[in-house]
């Protein structure tokens, strides 16, 4: 039996860490407020909450490694292009964002960047390489090594962006659908 990790675990997490920042830092608390705000929509699939956090008209999205859900790099720059690839993740009916562990956090004048091990609950079909044939209908709760760094405009609280690079898988099990409640309770 797989142990799913909760969102709200992750959340009191990057709560403490926000309210740690703030005793040293204020514009490090903004950040990691801006990134919960804008994970936690991902995790609601709620579009227009994710656009909030972003401008309305460019930003800069770069995603390159591990080919888990793109067959290679992928680069945009406007919002539109932003709106359509969350729209699209939300219109699997599965989270798009999960919790994640064992996360760390560095601070720039630019922005901040986040490494850990990202989770989520995905049908097999989303998976663009698998590690083994899946079924295209299946749930799977996927584990992955992941680095991004998030430029933030810290006087207008948004997120200018995202630069992820993905590493390996470290665990994939499948899941029926009880472990999507599990997760988000």
């Amino acid at each position: 039996m797989v142990t799913i990790p909760k969102v709200s675990d992750s959340l009191r997490r990057i709560n403490a860490a926000a309210a740690a920042a703030a005793a040293t830092d204020e514009r490090h608390r903004i950040m990691l407020e801006v990134y919960r705000d804008h994970w936690l929509a991902e995790v609601r699939n709620d579009v227009p909450a994710v656009m909030a956090t972003l401008p309305p008209d460019r930003v800069s999205y770069r995603f390159d490694g591990y080919a888990l859900f793109f067959t290679g790099y992928v680069e945009f720059h406007t919002a539109a292009e932003a709106e359509a690839l969350y729209a699209g993740a939300a219109a699997s009916g599965l989270p798009m964002a999960g919790p994640f562990e064992q996360e760390r956090w560095a601070f720039a004048h630019w922005g901040m960047t986040f490494e850990g091990i990202n989770t989520a609950i995905l049908r097999g079909s989303t998976f663009k390489t698998q590690p083994r044939p899946l079924d295209p209908d299946g749930l799977y709760f996927a584990r992955w090594r992941s680095m991004s760094s998030h430029p933030i405009d810290v006087e207008r609280r948004l997120m200018l962006g995202e630069h992820v690079f993905g590493g390996g898988l470290v665990s994939l099990d499948e899941v029926d659908e009880a472990a999507v409640a599990e997760m988000l309770g």
